[in-house]
């Protein structure tokens, strides 16, 4: 025993690869496929509803399982868990004579009704022998069928891709002497390439409804562009226009993306499917790899150009954008500078009356200073008479109105540094 710490997750990621692995089979036998689309809210009640019908028939159904199989007497059910749907799959030995009733495989007629979800696809799919002669063109609609050799010629499928009036595509698919283990595996890339087409066309709905707001907005925007080329209408209102149409252009994104992404993700896992079946065509017949690239490629195609035209407009809008603010910006500037130079002129008009106001006060302070040393010497006069002042009262203006302006200089040089 290794004394080693594991990995949180050692259990899990073994679990997991262990899952998804579609029980043995043995032709002839007949199995229908059913899908539903199940939300996230409703996966607790899913699990709730499996567990209990496990419990039934001595089956533990553990937190974190996503696929069971439980033999139901006459029908074994196989349950698998998606992303966003789950299948259900009853499976029949033996041979039938033709395409039966959907609802004949359920254990009773009203099996789903505690189930959630919604149906997306219900197709039956028999396996025969190579031995069985197979009339396969009264089973499919002559114009629509399509066939080819799969699993390097082991086996061979027959199926049109529609519904039929039992409310069912139908699949045929004749045994070459492939293992049971084998067979599984083919059956079960069967239902997954059927599954992941059908959910990639998903985006289609959303490409055209995306194609058609594009169209508007980008016209939107070619209008706003050429009225801010053409200087029509106020900055702002365009500024606040621009906004508005970005606002909804990531609105738009943030509405489809995720469902174009997903039906990406479906067109490369049904290309993988196609690409696992080794398929080999027949002569005169259309084959899977026809039929699903040439109804899947043009929808994946447009799916890409709505992401890429998305993606366009929300960068054309931030340019335009910058545009506009850089324009409203450099006006800002210029009337900030107008603003700038006329508080300019203000100070130095100010400075300029603050200047003449001083040379009055400089008259004005001298008028008082030379008065006050006018009542200074002749009270010194007064009491000391034979003091010479008369010469010093003849000199107080001139040495007054020099000191006044030695201090205002020295003022005005202390404030500019």
């Amino acid at each position: 025993m290794l004394n080693l710490k594991n990995h949180p997750q050692r259990d899990l990621l073994e679990k997991e690869l262990q899952q998804r692995f579609f029980p043995a089979l043995q032709a002839p036998c007949r199995i229908c496929h059913w899908m539903l689309t199940v939300g996230l809210a409703s996966r607790p009640l899913e699990f709730q509803q499996l567990q209990q019908l496990a419990h039934q028939y001595g089956v533990a159904l553990l937190e974190g399982d996503v696929d069971l199989n439980l033999d139901l007497g006459e029908v074994m059910l196989r349950w698998e868990r998606h992303s966003e749907f789950s299948t259900y799959s009853f499976i029949k030995s033996g041979q039938a004579t033709g395409f039966e009733d959907p609802l004949s495989f359920l254990p009773s007629l009203d099996w789903f009704n505690p189930l959630p979800g919604q149906l997306f696809r219900v197709v039956q799919l028999q396996v025969l022998p190579a031995s069985e002669q197979a009339n396969a063109g009264a089973l499919f609609a002559a114009e629509h069928c399509m066939s080819s050799l799969l699993a390097d010629g082991k086996a061979r499928v027959w199926t049109d891709f529609r519904k039929h009036p039992e409310g069912a595509g139908r699949m045929l698919l004749l045994d070459h002497g492939l293992s049971p283990s084998a067979l599984a595996r083919l059956v079960q890339q069967l239902f997954d390439l059927g599954n992941y087409r059908k959910l990639s066309l998903l985006g289609w709905p959303t490409s055209r409804q995306a194609l058609t707001q594009l169209h508007l907005m980008e016209q939107q925007l070619s209008d706003i562009t050429q009225r801010i080329e053409q200087q029509q209408g106020s900055d702002e209102q365009l500024l606040r226009e621009i906004s508005q149409l970005s606002a909804q252009t990531e609105h738009l994104i943030a509405n489809n993306n995720a469902r174009l992404d997903a039906s990406a993700a479906y067109y490369q896992l049904t290309l993988d499917r196609l690409k696992a079946l080794r398929e080999q065509q027949v002569d005169g017949m259309m084959t899977l790899q026809d039929f699903s690239e040439r109804r899947l490629t043009p929808a994946f195609r447009t799916a890409q150009s709505v992401q890429n035209r998305q993606r366009n407009l929300s960068n054309r809008l931030g340019r335009s954008t910058e545009l506009l603010r850089t324009r409203i910006n450099l006006q800002l500037e210029r009337q900030n500078t107008g603003l700038l130079a006329s508080m300019d002129q203000r100070v130095k008009l100010q400075l300029s009356l603050q200047r003449a106001v001083e040379r009055v006060s400089v008259v004005a302070i001298s008028y008082y200073a030379v008065a006050l040393c006018d009542k200074l010497l002749a009270s010194v006069q007064h009491w000391w008479p034979q003091l010479p002042l008369k010469d010093a009262q003849s000199l107080s203006l001139p040495v007054v109105v020099l000191a006044v302006c030695i201090l205002l200089y020295r003022l005005h040089r202390h404030h500019r540094h």
